[in-house]
């Protein structure tokens, strides 16, 4: 009597979610529609666009039995929006006694925020100048 079991087919990966191709805009066949998938696939992912475009400026129809055409100003340039972006950061260290280091967990904890916030949010008290975008917890959006 043999005990050779029947060979098992091998396990296949989950199916990841579909991503538009990223390695070339323009190239094999695709359009220069291939753009807005890309930027909808990042944005769903919580990148922050690094280009925007300007909206489509709205021009009124000049009727064609117009006798004299009136001339149109040109349209402004409208600058493209600010990203308010956090400051660059370094690490820092700084020997604190226990209990501080506990106190400041524990308030971290109750406001829902990060130790570094909190520590922020006194120095400004104190006079240093904080920026309000270098307050926000980046890590819980």
């Amino acid at each position: 009597m043999s005990t050779d079991s029947p060979a098992k087919p091998p396990l296949k990966p989950a199916a990841k979610p579909a991503r538009p191709p990223l390695g070339g805009i323009g190239i094999g066949g695709l359009g220069t529609d291939d753009i807005d998938p890309i930027r909808q696939y990042g944005l769903s992912k919580g990148f922050l666009p690094t280009e925007t475009e300007p909206p489509a400026s709205t021009q009124s129809i000049i009727p064609q039995a117009a006798p004299h055409p009136t001339v149109q100003p040109a349209p402004q340039p409208q600058p493209a929006p600010t990203i308010v972006r956090p400051a660059p950061t370094r690490p820092w260290q700084a020997m604190l006694p226990d209990y501080l280091v506990e106190e400041l967990r524990q308030a971290a904890a109750r406001e829902g925020t990060a130790q570094k916030v909190i520590v922020l949010k006194a120095l400004r008290q104190a006079g240093f100048r904080i920026d309000d975008i270098d307050l926000q917890d980046l890590r819980r959006r």
